[in-house]
């Protein structure tokens, strides 16, 4: 599986309504396409999402990275992924999500020279994993929780942060009011202070809601104050920005009481999603795969490897439900939030 040659793009996907967090608004989603043109005539796509206040990447800087490797790239054995995840790593130390779409695109050409889905290539753990959905920080939260209800999702992971956290309040009790069953996921992104976010979990838990887990809380680089909410919190607490590098997964381990690790691809790139996994594992600590709104074929790459190790015990694989993409899906079955890789 050779390459010989390569093309970079730029992809804009409309989301369905308005993505609010705490970190901003978003109207569409904004990838970058890579393709490795193999020299059996097989093209080996991946794609990335770059979000600057994770990795510190953008869209302009994750085309130059890889155009600039591009070049490098000719001659690369794309079916043997390991020693080219290697190559990435030496091309690109820094740049997280144009290593995801490498990644992504040399894990195309190892499936396809082997001729086996990438999840039974991941080892097969799971034949289907559980999602939920994001209500992100609008007004219609309620509808939205509804929709999904009806459509069969039984979780949702509903965005806090708000300069007014009654208006986080006011949001969670209009979901329990449409969903009183559905199972609570909390995440800030950054918004809380320690205290703010130990206060706040508590007013949502005498709400009467099914909180299964708070998200990265409070700033990504406050270790000490994450590990006070994780000492403290009456749910397991989950570090999402805070873990960019597998090296970071060991150093909250090491010092920290948190509960467990967001893995995203395009946070940490697959090759350091791997590691964390194996991190995580090794300390005991709970696994969550995340997304960063990717399309559909992004988001089977991230199934498969939360259905091929089987080391995930929270999904959040949902960003195609939130996009407006045209067309079948062929790369994966979704019934409600059970997915299934094909």
């Amino acid at each position: 599986m050779i390459v010989s040659g390569f093309q970079v793009e730029t992809v804009q996907t409309p989301l369905h309504g308005p993505f609010v967090t705490s970190r901003g608004s978003r109207l569409a989603s904004r990838s970058v396409a890579v393709t490795l043109d193999l020299d059996d005539g097989f093209a080996a796509r991946g794609e990335c999402v770059p979000v600057t206040y994770v990795t510190g990447e953008t869209i302009e800087s994750v085309c130059a990275d890889l155009e600039r490797v591009g070049p490098q790239l000719i001659g690369l054995d794309a079916g043997a992924y390991r020693s080219s995840f290697a190559r990435f790593a030496e091309l690109l130390p820094a740049s997280h999500s144009a290593r995801c779409a490498l990644e992504m695109a040399a894990l195309a050409g190892w499936s396809h020279a082997l001729g086996a889905p990438l999840h039974l290539l991941f080892g097969g753990a799971l034949d289907a994993v559980e999602t939920d959905i994001t209500i992100p920080i609008v007004d219609n939260a309620a509808e939205l929780a509804s929709q999904a209800w009806e459509q069969g999702i039984r979780i949702f992971k509903l965005k806090v942060g708000d300069s007014d956290p009654e208006a986080d309040l006011a949001r969670l009790r209009a979901i329990a009011g449409v969903a009183p069953a559905a199972r609570i996921r909390l995440d800030a992104n950054q918004a809380f202070d320690a205290e703010g976010a130990l206060d706040f979990v508590g007013r949502a838990l005498a709400e009467g809601a099914q909180i299964e887990l708070l998200e990265q809380p409070v700033p990504r680089d406050d270790f000490e104050a994450l590990g006070r909410v994780a000492e403290r919190s009456p749910v397991p607490v989950i570090a999402d920005e805070s873990v960019r590098t597998p090296h970071d997964a060991i150093t909250l381990a090491a010092t920290t009481p948190v509960h467990g690790f967001n893995v995203k691809i395009n946070k940490n790139g697959i090759s350091g999603a791997l590691d964390i996994i194996a991190v995580a594992r090794a300390a005991g600590r709970k696994l969550m795969m995340g997304c960063m709104l990717e399309t559909r074929y992004a988001i089977s790459v991230s199934l498969a490897i939360a259905c091929g190790t089987g080391a995930f015990e929270f999904l959040d694989l949902d960003s195609h439900l939130l996009l407006s993409q045209p067309g079948p899906n062929t790369l994966f079955t979704q019934a409600g939030g059970i997915m299934r890789p094909l």
